[in-house]
């Protein structure tokens, strides 16, 4: 096998397997965040409604979660004080409902980063380009 189909296969299995990762239920944006920057934290669509919904966190305490276009969502801002780390954020379902958590990176100074959907855009385009360079590659070659 050459180089280019050995490429073309490793990143088409790479792109296979980032888009076969789970969906984390509970989803705070941006994440990694810096001490007094606002997040966004959503339910990703797990929570009822008519039941309502809460955020719990050391970073910004509790937050009732509102309907939104990705489900019950929040805004919230991070404590000042905040040391870098690794934080857990929490959302239940009502009271008494389901939970699920998320955890959030805490850095120092400011963050400039990629978010997953970001990251698989690029995959996505790293793999066309791999596949058309493949393609050119076999048309343009001369054939003995």
């Amino acid at each position: 096998m050459n180089a280019a189909r050995i490429s073309a296969v490793a990143l088409t299995g790479a792109a296979a397997l980032g888009l076969a990762a789970p969906v984390a239920s509970a989803q705070v944006a941006p994440n990694p965040v810096t001490a007094g920057q606002r997040v966004n934290i959503s339910d990703d669509r797990q929570c009822d409604t008519a039941r309502g919904a809460k955020a719990a966190s050391t970073l910004f305490g509790a937050v009732a979660l509102r309907p939104g276009t990705r489900g019950m969502a929040a805004d919230a801002t991070v404590a000042e004080g905040a040391t870098p780390g690794r934080y857990k954020v929490t959302i239940e379902c009502g009271p008494g409902g389901a939970r699920f958590t998320e955890t959030v990176t805490v850095r120092s100074g400011s963050v400039h980063g990629v978010n997953s959907t970001q990251a698989a855009g690029g995959l996505a385009l790293l793999v066309l380009a791999g596949g058309a360079a493949y393609l050119l590659r076999r048309t343009v070659s001369p054939r003995f």
